[in-house]
């Protein structure tokens, strides 16, 4: 008898917490609350009626974009991102985008931790200061929103932010006095400040390293300058304390001659980005200190090396975490050293524009240092001349996705190993001393984007009227010996914007299919021995 007493005493408490928690779980949101939401539609231009939610006889709690907390009904988090321009199924960022104002009412939202405005059109108007008020808030992100102006040293104020994110797309549309007020974000661990013009915060560094709970620095193209600030010697002594850092992006800005010692300190770095500087000189030895290192970008740079096939493997090839290394653009000599095969994960590839030249007793494009890069995917390395050498049977135990071999010496023949390629999206083979027909199957894979132009292909081009491949993009095979007359096909390229058939032997009419392709942009017909009148009308750049 006691014990079923003491059951139900449980029963009847298990009863009232499970209706207590189903009351907060139900929690509505405070008027107050939804009155200042209403007050911030009311300022903001809505075309497509992304807040159409937003009535009064509703919960706000329910309305699009709106988060409350559970257990009070508080307004927590507001999730107003625009479109983004790149995926958006419109073709246009501007169809959906809020602009308008910011109402002040968005002050009386004092719990809000969450506040997301970017991918909008506030285009003209200035980040409201007001957003420093907003004390509770732990995530910030204006990127892309168009805000214009000073950044209000009030966001200094939010102690409590982890996520700020003032991306612009448009260089200076935003600029700084200085960066004193990020000292107060003791808390944050991702600062993006991409293109916001950072010309005169001189202390920059200085103040970023009072946030040592930083885990992602994204500051490129903000006229940073170590130089001109006389911090050019003291960066090589300076002590970085923000230790847990994973990502530090700082291309674009000129930051010296030679690359900061101190980056070489962070070993925590997952993703480092010096590109579009102007660092001159060597790689620095402490580089093989970033073993933890995923992606690394030195392009577009001046950097070389007296002994490239030396030195460059001593820094790279304790890098086997890399995934994505680019080197592109620099001035870096000798051949290719077979070490770099030692990053077995790498994926992505450049060494675009160096002055690589085809000494190559084992280089890395020779078939056996290939197939040890089997995660290989993207490999640019046009604007060098090197020679690949490989037999005629050899099939790639890797899968391209994008191929940049430009002036390489790959002739006379076409090389036939690339039908092996299923998920080739790019190639490039211009300037590379092809002497050969086109194949048949080329046209029949999954190439987007073919450069072929400079070399001596020849013969008739009906093999690009048999095909089934209707992703094709972009066809240059301008300056080569093709002869005949082209074919009438192009209906069968829906998506293509950029053909070049300029300097060949082309003989006979203009196909009219080639005047209905929509997205067309780029026509080069120039240099053949083509006849007849022009009668389409036709929006394409001709030549």
């Amino acid at each position: 008898m006691g014990g079923s007493t003491h059951f139900s005493v449980f029963l009847l408490v298990a009863i009232i917490l499970l209706c207590s928690s189903t009351k907060t779980v139900n929690a509505t949101c405070y008027a107050s609350e939804k009155q200042a939401l209403l007050d911030f539609k009311k300022d903001l231009e809505d075309p497509f009626g992304r807040l159409s939610s937003w009535i009064h006889d509703v919960d706000c709690c329910k309305w699009k974009g709106v988060v409350c907390s559970n257990r009070s009904g508080r307004v927590i988090q507001l999730l107003l991102e625009g479109p983004d321009p790149e995926i958006d199924d419109f073709g246009d960022q501007e169809i959906s985008a809020l602009s308008g104002k910011i109402s002040h009412s968005l002050q009386n939202l004092t719990h809000l931790r969450y506040l997301d405005l970017s991918l909008n059109d506030f285009s003209g108007i200035p980040i409201p200061s007001f957003f420093g008020s907003l004390r509770s808030l732990r995530y910030l992100n204006l990127s892309g929103a168009g805000f214009q102006g000073m950044v209000p040293y009030q966001l200094g104020n939010l102690s409590s932010l982890r996520t700020l994110s003032l991306e612009t797309y448009r260089v200076s549309d935003l600029q700084v006095d200085n960066l004193q007020w990020l000292a107060g974000l003791s808390n944050l661990e991702h600062l993006d400040m991409s293109r916001v013009n950072l010309s005169t915060a001189s202390n920059w560094l200085e103040v970023i390293n009072t946030i040592p709970s930083l885990v992602e620095i994204h500051l490129p193209y903000c006229q940073l300058d170590l130089i001109s600030h006389h911090l050019g010697r003291d960066t090589f002594v300076f002590h970085a304390n923000f230790s847990s850092l994973t990502v530090l992006d700082l291309s674009g800005n000129f930051l010296g001659h030679l690359i900061p010692r101190w980056i070489f300190g962070l070993t925590a770095l997952a993703s480092l980005d010096l590109s579009d500087n102007s660092f001159e000189g060597p790689l620095p030895r402490d580089l093989r200190n970033l073993t933890s290192l995923k992606l690394l970008d030195l392009s577009r740079n001046y950097l070389n090396v007296n002994h490239f096939a030396t030195f460059l493997p001593s820094q790279l090839s304790t890098l086997t975490a890399l995934i994505s290394l680019d080197l592109g653009d620099n001035h870096f000599r000798g051949s290719i050293p077979s070490s770099i095969a030692n990053i077995s994960n790498l994926q992505h590839l450049d060494l675009s524009y160096n002055n690589l030249s085809s000494s190559l007793p084992k280089g890395i494009v020779s078939e056996s240092h290939l197939d040890n890069l089997a995660a290989l995917r993207i490999f640019e390395a046009s604007g060098n001349s090197l020679t690949l050498k490989v037999s005629a049977s050899w099939t790639p135990r890797t899968q391209f996705q994008t191929l940049g071999w430009g002036s390489w010496k790959l002739g006379p023949q076409f090389p036939t190993w690339i039908r092996s390629q299923k998920f080739l999206d790019v190639l490039n083979l211009s300037f590379t001393g092809i002497s050969d027909t086109i194949p048949s199957w080329l046209f029949n894979s999954s190439l987007k984007y073919i450069y072929l132009s400079h070399n001596q292909l020849h013969g008739k081009s009906s093999n690009i009227s048999e095909n089934e491949n209707q992703v094709l993009q972009y066809l240059d095979l301008g300056k080569n010996c093709l002869s005949g007359e082209i074919p009438d096909c192009w209906m069968n390229y829906p998506f293509m914007y950029h053909i070049n058939l300029n300097s060949n032997n082309f003989t006979g009419s203009i196909p009219r299919s080639l005047f209905k392709l929509e997205d067309l942009e780029y026509l080069g017909l120039g240099n053949n021995s083509l006849t007849g009148p022009i009668t389409f009308d036709f929006d394409a750049e001709l030549w």
